[in-house]
């Protein structure tokens, strides 16, 4: 009786159906040392089953190559990959062609993931710029995984569209390289150039709001141009239409548990 040929079973999504995979060849998964399971989950390597089983590319079917003679871009000319490259591309084609039909979606989660960069970028940087110790703060520590999070997912869009799409690698790098480049922007921009000083400010309105209540009007902006070292110089405009040129005193206190020191002292220059 011939030897039964050892097949590995995946779901198709955007057929709804399972396909057996021949296994063309197997080889001992070193990720895991050949017991399947890496850091108590199953091995991404080898899917768990301690060995890296290749099968026929799902792209060029084995054949090595695609349309007009081309050297098939995801085994590499190989005609083989392995069962969670597979998978992996069955999942990132599956993300392009449900792109293609409803690209509004995707282009709004984006949208949002870079406005998120944006604000996070402007909490932070008004903390930074300031004192690396604010950036301590629960607050600080809640935007800055908030823009994590919209990152890595801009991140696995950019991925599923390497792996999953079937443009030529050059349209790819194009795409890749404008999605990095609106992100980098949208975390420099509001960041570092518009949102360094937004704190010092927010703290200063406060200081002089507390100062001049007692003449029924409250500071309504206040606008740093610039700092040297710990004083910032700007201009706080009162209720009452009057404009002040200021200097901001930051000064820093020594730490008492988890509370961190400052205080901030607002100046009338003359």
């Amino acid at each position: 009786m011939a030897e039964q040929e050892e097949t590995v079973q995946i779901h198709i999504a955007s057929l709804d159906k399972t396909i057996d995979f021949p296994v063309r060849s197997s080889e001992f998964c070193n990720t895991c040392k050949g017991t399947g399971t890496k850091d108590k989950k199953p091995c991404p390597t080898c899917c768990g089953s301690g060995w890296i089983k290749m099968l026929d590319c799902i792209r060029c079917n084995g054949t090595k190559q695609i349309e007009n003679g081309l050297k098939c871009n995801i085994c590499k000319g190989m005609g083989t990959i392995s069962e969670a490259k597979t998978k992996d591309f069955l999942e990132a084609r599956q993300f392009c062609e449900d792109f293609q039909k409803k690209p509004a979606k995707t282009i709004l989660i984006c949208l949002a993931c870079l406005a998120a960069l944006g604000v996070c970028s402007y909490i932070v940087s008004g903390y930074a710029f300031v004192d690396l110790r604010l950036v301590k703060t629960w607050f600080a520590y809640i935007a800055l995984l908030v823009g994590f999070v919209a990152g890595f997912r801009i991140l696995t869009y950019l991925h599923k569209m390497n792996v999953g799409s079937y443009l030529p690698a050059s349209k790819k790098i194009i795409i890749a390289s404008a999605v990095i480049a609106l992100g980098i922007a949208a975390i420099v921009i509001p960041g570092p150039i518009a949102g360094r000083y937004h704190w010092i400010e927010s703290e200063a309105k406060e200081a002089i709001s507390e100062a001049v209540s007692e003449h029924e009007v409250f500071c309504q902006k206040v606008k740093v141009s610039g700092n040297d070292g710990d004083v910032y110089h700007g201009v706080a405009t009162i209720s009452d239409g009057e404009e002040l040129k200021i200097n901001i005193h930051y000064r820093k206190v020594d730490e008492t548990g988890r509370k961190i020191g400052y205080s901030i002292e607002v100046e009338p220059v003359e």
